[in-house]
């Protein structure tokens, strides 16, 4: 069967057993003589296998909030998935929901501002955490949340800092670290920035998480490299 054809199949019957053969058609095709329809027609099947695997996902984070709801990183997990297939406002609903029934629990607040986050609705996401900090002021992942919002709001300096209160307040959780290091460079602040991914990876050395540096590495040597490029901000 031609690798069209198998392409076809999977996208109407999701077969993983046409994928297998098709991708291996493709990575043919593609190594061999590729064109802009080869090329377009192999992400479209990397792409279609990439939703059916994040459908699957979703399925199993359900299961596990079924199973234990007090387990955060499955619905944390379950609300970045359902954004990964453009299905953002599913969780909205649903952590809406929880909210007004359970309007004094701070978790409920944190998945909701995520879920505001994921949409791109910094406003809501911003009042979300909010409410939730008015509930505890010196939460670290809201005031991390209230950041990201801060953020996408065109308030640079008021996310970050928010992000150095959210490190003092939970030096064990480093995601502000990372969520400074990217806005740092979108602002052209590449010694911040770099100094940003420095203290990721000494982080990384003294919890010996060497697996987990290895990218953090290749950023610093990027920014690295982009300082030192002519015309480039220090």
């Amino acid at each position: 069967m031609k690798k069209e054809d198998l392409l076809a199949r999977y996208e109407a019957l999701g077969d993983e057993r046409d994928f297998a053969v098709a991708q291996a058609l493709y990575e043919q095709a593609v190594s061999e003589n590729s064109n802009a329809r080869v090329l377009a027609d192999y992400g479209f099947l990397l792409e279609s296998h990439g939703r059916n695997e994040l459908r699957r996902a979703i399925e199993l984070y359900e299961r596990a909030i079924d199973l234990d709801p007090s387990y955060d990183k499955a619905h944390y997990q379950l609300i970045s998935a359902r954004a990964g297939l453009q299905e953002p406002e599913l969780p909205v609903a649903i952590y809406e929901q929880r909210v007004a029934d359970s309007p004094g629990e701070v978790r409920e607040q944190r998945f909701l501002a995520i879920a505001y986050l994921k949409t791109h609705d910094y406003r809501r996401a911003l009042a979300a955490a909010g409410a939730g900090l008015a509930l505890a002021p010196n939460d670290p992942p809201l005031i991390a949340l209230r950041g990201e919002a801060r953020a996408g709001l065109g308030d640079p300096e008021g996310a970050l800092a928010d992000w150095r209160c959210a490190l003092a307040l939970d030096a064990d959780d480093i995601s502000a670290l990372y969520s400074s290091a990217f806005l740092l460079e979108r602002l052209g602040r590449l010694t911040e920035a770099t100094q940003a991914w420095q203290s990721i990876i000494e982080w990384g050395e003294r919890h010996g998480d060497t697996l987990h540096n290895e990218w953090p590495k290749q950023e610093l040597a990027r920014l690295r490299a982009l300082r030192k490029a002519p015309g480039r901000s220090r």
